[in-house]
């Protein structure tokens, strides 16, 4: 059977947008109420009260809020259609403003910015957005600049680019949500300054059937996607089927991932890379990826992590793309080049356990359980590497060598476990493994 190309998997279910008009065709002759609904706002702001939407569909083209104001769903469910693109609603420098109980349903019509979101909204300190549906939207589904608050108990489904996007963020709790069926990204984290404070919480969300619409090499297909965001927790989530990755962080500093339920993914699992520093992974459960957990580029400043605790089992290689893959270490469990300490994962299957790669500076691979890999743990060897420690783990069943060297892309022979086989290798200590 062919192989099917890089775009036929990455684009799965891209065809569903060519549907996502018919709804709002077929409600075409209702009428416009924005008129009537923006005055609604405008006087429930006024009076710094709430506006209690009334049950059933308003098709409007787009309200913009003024002014703090709390807008309220009918118990029996209040939908705003949107008539024409984006945005549905749009806000910018106000103090307060929350969103409960209501639909935001964009019709699936294009935008002219794809960038927007069906909700744009910038400058917003205290922003609270609970129990609502933003679906159908042909830019994203939740776009923010600078706004703080909480995002929790929400559907975001249906959505061309990235179902949420945060940019500078005042540290956001994206608490319990569903995100599902975006074109790009699930959830992006992202600030302008690598570094900068973000503090956001991503927790307790079910993330799935992320696709890689834009292409490229692994910017978009991700669950979770993070850029230079400073102290961000990636918490508790379930992600499912993901182009490229479940979680990518890509220069951010003090990042921790946790205790994450992770499976299906068209490329390694887990990232942090391009200037990452010391990124946390822990207690998370990985299936079904081309490979497991990478801190890499530390040529480009990725520097410091630990990778603790982690069970990777399913590995098989995917190759989402085809000039990336060769490169790409499949069915590796752990990879790390710069000051990680690797201890406590569980690697199941796959090519290399844990690989200590780059020109491996002060990497700790200890108490790891490896099973039925090709290569247990490896290690890179030539002018300018560091010191590793290789000690204490349980390596069971490996086909080819359970402690094996690596010059450049080449595995050299021998199995660098035996007695005394680890002192012709400057600055590595080999101790204490269990080989079974």
């Amino acid at each position: 059977m062919a192989r099917p190309t890089r775009r036929e998997i990455l684009a799965f279910g891209a065809g569903a947008f060519a549907t996502l008009g018919a709804a709002a065709r077929a409600d075409a002759a209702a009428p416009d109420a924005t008129d009537w609904l923006q005055r609604r706002l405008r006087e429930a702001a006024h009076a710094g009260g709430a506006l209690r939407l009334p049950a059933g569909v308003l098709r409007i083209r787009s309200l913009v809020i003024e002014d703090k104001v709390t807008i309220i769903g009918a118990a029996g469910g209040s939908a705003l259609q949107a008539i024409g693109p984006g945005p549905l609603l749009r806000a910018a420098n106000v103090p307060a403003l929350t969103l409960e109980n209501v639909s935001f349903d964009g019709g699936g019509a294009a935008f002219v910015d794809r960038t927007q979101g069906l909700l744009d909204l910038a400058d917003i300190p205290k922003l609270a957005v609970h129990g609502c549906t933003i679906r159908r939207s042909g830019g994203r589904g939740v776009n923010l600049l600078r706004c703080g608050g909480r995002f929790a108990q929400n559907n975001v489904e249906d959505v061309r680019d990235a179902g949420y996007f945060s940019l500078d963020g005042l540290g956001v709790d994206i608490d319990n949500n569903k995100v599902r069926r975006c074109g790009d990204n699930g959830v992006q984290v992202w600030t302008t300054k690598a570094g900068r404070y973000e503090g956001s919480r991503i927790r307790n969300n079910e993330i799935a059937d992320i696709r890689n619409l834009s292409g490229g090499d692994g910017a978009y297909g991700n669950g979770v996607s993070i850029w230079g965001s400073g102290f961000v927790r990636v918490e508790k989530n379930v992600i499912r089927r993901c182009a490229y990755t479940a979680v990518r962080n890509n220069a951010g500093h003090d990042v921790e991932v946790v205790g994450n339920d992770c499976a299906g993914f068209g490329e390694r699992a887990m990232y942090a890379e391009f200037g990452a520093k010391r990124a946390s992974f822990r207690d998370n459960k990985i299936d079904d990826a081309g490979a497991g957990i990478a801190l890499a580029n530390a040529e480009r400043g990725t520097d410091i992590g630990f990778v603790i605790g982690n069970r990777i089992t399913g590995l098989h290689e995917t190759h989402p793309d085809d000039e990336f893959g060769p490169i790409m270490s499949w069915l590796t469990g752990i990879e790390a080049e710069s000051n990680v300490e690797i201890a406590g994962n569980i690697v199941i299957g796959g090519w290399m356990g844990v690989r200590c790669g780059g020109y491996r500076q002060n990497i700790r691979v200890e108490g790891n359980e490896l099973v039925d890999n090709d290569y247990g743990v490896t290690f890179q060897i030539g002018e300018g590497v560091g010191p590793a420690v290789i000690a204490r783990n349980k390596i069971i069943g490996a086909k080819k060598a359970a402690i094996a060297a690596i010059a450049g892309h080449d595995i050299q022979p021998g199995d660098v476990a035996r007695p005394g086989a680890a002192a012709k290798y400057p600055r590595l200590t080999v101790e204490g493994n269990e080989l079974g």
